[in-house]
């Protein structure tokens, strides 16, 4: 099959859209406990590592695009800033709507900020190429190292150090995340040298289907929990 389509290539988009399945799977497990539905599973540890797993899989794979973006980039800097922004504005309105619906509980520094910060500065460590992969393994166990770490100021959450009454549906902060991005940045540069697949990896079962929906990650991140608890809601409201 074709490894480029679009200026895209299909293995990131597949392993993408791996993450997106799961995903729609652990949400939906979380909307019914929050549905109370069924009980609470969510703190079990295969349920946890799961949901990191996930996490895992999307900021990996966020950093290797970041790679590709670059060897074909024709606008330097300004391409990761205009794609910042516009994750940056997802991020907003992530945290106005939780701000709404979930007080108590509000995303301040989710997956998506981390990503709209981490794609503003990787331009910093391109010129790093696969020496990224061991920045990125000190960086992540720095982040293991201080994770939890709670402090009396107010605005080092984003770093990773959360104040005592800090609290959010989704936490990705700066440590240890940004080393899965830069893992993902080395990763890129040695299995894309120069935004191409070095190695061929046959075709799977339902890579295309899996690598649409790794092409339209963004979308359905912001629809699917709007559209999870309304198909819930309306089959509540008929059973």
């Amino acid at each position: 099959m074709e490894r480029i389509t679009g200026g895209r290539v299909v293995e990131v988009d597949f392993a993408r859209g791996i993450a997106i399945v799961m995903m729609l799977f652990y949400h939906t497990l979380f909307d019914l406990v929050f549905l109370g539905l069924i009980p609470s599973l969510l703190y079990l540890l295969p349920v946890v590592l799961f949901q990191r797993t996930i996490g895992f899989l999307f900021v990996l794979t966020a950093g290797v695009a970041l790679t590709l973006s670059e060897s074909r980039n024709k606008e330097g800097y300004w391409r990761h800033a205009k794609r910042a922004f516009k994750l940056a504005v997802v991020a907003a309105v992530i945290t106005l709507v939780t701000w709404f619906a979930v007080p108590y509980s509000i995303i301040t520094f989710g997956v998506i900020h981390m990503l709209a910060l981490s794609t503003l500065i990787a331009p910093l460590f391109f010129r790093l190429g696969k020496w990224n992969l061991a920045l990125g393994v000190v960086v992540m166990v720095l982040g293991l190292l201080v994770v939890g770490t709670v402090v009396d100021e107010t605005w080092l959450f984003w770093l990773g150090f959360p104040h005592p009454s800090y609290a959010a549906l989704d936490y990705y902060p700066m440590l240890p995340w940004f080393g899965v991005v830069l893992l993902g940045m080395g990763l890129g540069s040695m299995i894309f040298p120069d935004g191409k697949p070095k190695y061929k990896i046959p075709k799977l079962p339902l890579m295309g289907q899996l690598a649409f929906l790794g092409r339209h990650s963004l979308t359905i991140y912001i629809l699917h929990q709007p559209v999870i608890l309304a198909v819930l809601i309306a089959l509540m409201l008929l059973l």
